[in-house]
């Protein structure tokens, strides 16, 4: 990627990247540190008293609860799309680590109340009032565990999106209501000033966060987008066309992603994250290609030209312009997981980018090619394109009955060098089996690029 494009999308060099990366890796294990040190530092009366064995249990306790209250304030930080944060980590690797910090947080919950009650003996909290701080404690893990729970096992409950990211915002917000109170209350330590001043701290500095992502819907509302076109481009799938309604514009580059609302008569509101399939070298426009396959997805074709658009972007970094020119490029894509290919396919010709690729597609049948009239004619454009269909239901034609698999794979790529960058990107299962599969066959890890996306 030239200097040039760093500066006009804001992406940080490789060496900056890493040094701000683990700046801020640093900076979480030293708050860590600060959280864990506090039972040790400013002793309660109950660990005071202790000795032995049950000291060390009550003093763990106390020690797996910090933990657990710092990663849960954490968590807002992770998803709040703080631009600088997607720049150096990615946004999607962020929300990964979210759900990953979910599931901590929630066993450090479980074990916190079992530690501190071990040295006393105590396997219920008493119904008296002067233990409501350890009963709104008990209240809490419970609201942890049906918050994380629902998150894990939304589609497994049947739980709809759009009602569950309402629950899933006030849950949240209440648990960290109801945390702050509990350390505030449930022990002693927080009685002296320069704990309960750090309690303070934290709680202002999350209020802020949480203040400045309920007013960026607001701001974004102020720069609103048109939706100048709704256009079939494959089986049960759409080209959803938004222009500036103003003169403002979203910096992206091929492969990023973006978040997109609409106000409509006919479709909700809710946002919703799509890669953004045009390219920046054709500015004014943005093109995002959605397949019906959802409640709300299901309903994109009912858009008129008119209907207002708000989007959120770009974020990302699943883009051929993070690697070096020189290299050849591997791109395995699931359906309508073309998108961010096609983007970068489509930049590398108006760019003049004739990089050596190789594009492997799976899709059922020939029917459900999107974009396969524009397919032929970036074959005939980029010389070094090379592209490979898979048919897993199609029952005639060269490319018919023939699954992606680990053998089939392997021998579509046996004269690629092991090194080459392989992007990866359509239905999460068949990512991580396309992924487990290229690791087989000799791939490192790290040349390995998914484009996954989950909330």
């Amino acid at each position: 990627m030239t200097g040039g494009e760093r500066t006009q999308t804001g992406i940080l060099p490789p060496g900056i990247r890493h040094v701000l990366g683990f700046v801020c890796v640093l900076l979480v294990l030293l708050l860590l540190a600060g959280a864990i040190s506090i039972p040790f530092l400013f002793e309660s009366q109950s660990i005071r008293y202790k000795t032995g064995f049950d000291k060390t249990l009550l003093r763990t306790g106390k020690v797996l609860g910090m933990t657990a209250a710092t990663l849960l304030l954490l968590q807002l930080s992770l998803s709040a799309r703080f631009k600088v944060l997607d720049r150096i980590f990615a946004l999607n690797r962020l929300y990964g680590v979210h759900r990953v910090n979910a599931v901590a947080v929630t066993v450090l919950a479980l074990f916190h109340p079992l530690f501190v009650f071990a040295p006393e003996d105590i396997t219920s909290i008493p119904l008296e009032l002067e233990y409501w701080p350890e009963a709104l404690g008990a209240f809490l893990l419970v609201l942890i565990l049906l918050i994380t729970a629902t998150g894990i096992w939304r589609l497994f409950l049947s739980f709809p999106f759009d009602r569950w990211w309402v629950f899933h915002r006030g849950a949240v917000s209440l648990a960290v209501v109801m945390l702050i109170v509990h350390v505030l209350f449930v022990s002693e330590t927080f009685e002296e000033a320069e704990p309960r001043l750090l309690v303070f701290l934290a709680a202002g500095i999350y209020a802020i966060v949480l203040g400045w992502v309920k007013t960026k819907p607001v701001l974004r509302k102020k720069t609103p987008w048109t939706v100048t076109g709704v256009a079939p481009a494959g089986k049960d799938t759409y080209t959803i066309q938004v222009s500036p309604r103003d003169s403002g514009t979203i910096q992206y580059i091929p492969g990023q992603f973006a978040f997109i609302s609409f106000q409509s008569g006919n479709v909700s509101s809710e946002e919703h994250p799509f890669t953004i399939s045009s390219t920046p070298t054709r500015p004014g426009n943005l093109l995002f290609s959605i397949r019906c396959s959802g409640d709300w997805t299901g309903r994109i074709s009912r858009l008129t030209p008119g209907d207002t658009a708000y989007i959120d972007g770009a974020y990302g970094h699943f883009s051929y312009l993070f690697h070096n020119p020189s290299d050849e490029l591997i791109m395995i894509a699931g359906g309508i997981g073309i998108t961010p290919m096609l983007s970068m396919l489509r930049h590398m010709v108006d760019s003049g980018k004739r990089r050596k690729t190789t594009l492997i597609w799976s899709n059922r049948t020939r029917d459900d090619i999107v974009y396969a009239d524009e397919f032929k004619e970036l074959e005939q454009q980029l010389s070094k394109l090379k592209l490979i269909h898979v048919l897993t239901r199609q029952e005639k034609g060269p490319d018919s009955g023939s699954r992606l698999n680990l053998d089939k794979l392997k021998k579509l790529l046996s004269e690629h060098s092991r090194k080459t960058p392989v992007f990866v990107c359509g239905p999460p299962i068949m990512m991580q089996d396309v992924k487990r599969w290229l690791i087989e066959i000799g791939f490192r890890r790290s040349v390995i690029f998914l484009e996954e996306f989950r909330l």
